[in-house]
């Protein structure tokens, strides 16, 4: 298959993949035991709520700023020094004992969250700059894998781990994959070139080329639109196990296991992605609404477990596409701030999504809720047709080099 003729051949990627997949696991385990120490010091879902709130504020600021930086500084030392300074912060847990701590756990959250939302577009924007431009679909074929992958054991294992061995233990494993983490990037071999260099001056996008570029506003306007419904997304799916197929937090981790299959399912579909991404994304998109839409009427829990791994399967092909088109039209000089700027966007309006699907599932019920989604996503893709049948990415890729200029 291509996808591992890839992996092959991009070994410097690989150190950045086996980095991903650690200290993704890490943070899910320490994630679960984040929630557990809140419940056993308040008794309150208020509080896991107030932590969720707290991780997405930092993006809305931090993010463009960390895109900025890996414009600007080398991506490797930046990623290697975030994953340095987050052991000690999450080893920080191990210092409460008792609820006069509980604004620790915020505190620690927060910062936790503020290098998260430096290190997002950090990597995301050292990926063009390790692979060759042919290999994009794969790589961001395997980066959805990479997803599955920590979704499944993560959500699996760090559920496993509390119960066993007790919270400390999961903040502590969390602490070595950092370190771990740390030490795989250290093997990349990935070029910067310094800014003070002659013919090589920090680059910008002056707001007038920002606006009138058809590209990046498409972009943009995606990263708004989906996570609007991607966060809905998430509180359904814990729902649909409790309250609608009332399997229990047995069945909240085996839905949660389905949304990462799909994942790792449709990261074996690069082979299929070469041409029309575009046209691609809308197509996938169609069907994660008509997934939903199922989802709203399927009469069993297992039936339930397909229908949701089909949803990530399809919506992890429209990312792998619409990734590849963006690493591809985006000047590679510029993908850091801009994809900085992507993900406070997009956190933002998930953040702001996961918040109203509380007061949304006191209006509907979770089967109509589910069928207002699918019904989003539908209507989505018509304004993205629009969208895309307007770009010619070939005039705006050389528009947008034209638009920069020296500092």
């Amino acid at each position: 298959m291509s996808l591992f003729k890839s992996w092959r051949k991009e070994t410097n990627y690989q150190f950045l993949f086996w980095a991903g997949i650690i200290n993704g696991i890490g943070s899910r385990i320490s994630q679960i035991a984040i929630f557990g120490l809140l419940y056993q010091l308040t008794g309150s879902g208020m509080a896991i709520g107030f932590v969720l709130a707290i991780r997405m504020i930092p993006f809305l600021i931090l993010a463009p700023i960390g895109g900025m930086l890996a414009d600007r500084f080398s991506k490797k030392n930046l990623l290697f020094t975030v994953d340095l300074i987050r052991i000690p912060v999450i080893m920080s847990f191990l210092l409460v004992q008792d609820p006069s701590d509980i604004w620790l756990i915020y505190v620690i959250t927060f910062f936790l969250a503020c290098l998260e939302a430096v290190y997002v577009p950090t990597r995301m924007s050292a990926i063009p700059a390790l692979v060759k431009q042919d290999r994009l679909i794969d790589i961001n074929s395997l980066e959805q894998a990479m997803v599955g992958i920590v979704l499944v054991i993560g959500a699996a294992s760090g559920g496993v781990i509390a119960y066993y061995f007790g919270l400390s233990t999961s903040f502590i494993i969390n602490g070595i994959t950092f370190l771990l983490s740390a030490l795989l990037i250290a093997k990349v071999n990935l070029p910067f070139v310094t800014p003070n260099e002659k013919g090589n001056a920090p680059l910008i996008i002056s707001r007038r080329k920002l606006w009138s570029s058809a590209a990046l506003l498409t972009f943009f306007f995606i990263a708004v639109t989906m996570p609007l419904a991607n966060g809905i997304d998430n509180v359904l799916v814990s729902v649909y196990a409790l309250e609608v197929f009332e399997m229990g937090e047995l069945g909240v981790g085996i839905l949660y296991a389905a949304l990462g299959l799909g994942f790792i399912f449709s990261s074996m579909c690069s082979k299929l992605l070469k041409r029309s991404l575009l046209a691609l994304t809308v197509l996938f998109i169609a069907f994660e609404g008509l997934g939903h839409l199922l989802l709203s009427i399927v009469p069993s829990f297992s039936t339930a477990i397909c229908v949701i791994i089909f949803i990530t399967f399809v919506g992890g092909l429209s990312n792998i596409c619409i990734d590849t088109v963006m690493m591809k039209v985006i000047p590679r000089r510029k993908q850091g701030t801009i994809f900085g700027f992507m993900q406070a966007i997009s956190n933002t309006a998930l953040g702001l999504s996961m918040a109203s699907a509380g007061f949304l599932l006191e209006v509907f019920p979770p089967r109509e809720l589910s069928l207002i989604v699918g019904v989003a996503y539908i209507a989505f893709t018509i304004l993205y047709s629009i969208l895309f049948s307007k770009l010619n990415l070939v005039k705006e890729k050389r528009e947008l080099l034209r638009g920069m200029k020296s500092a």
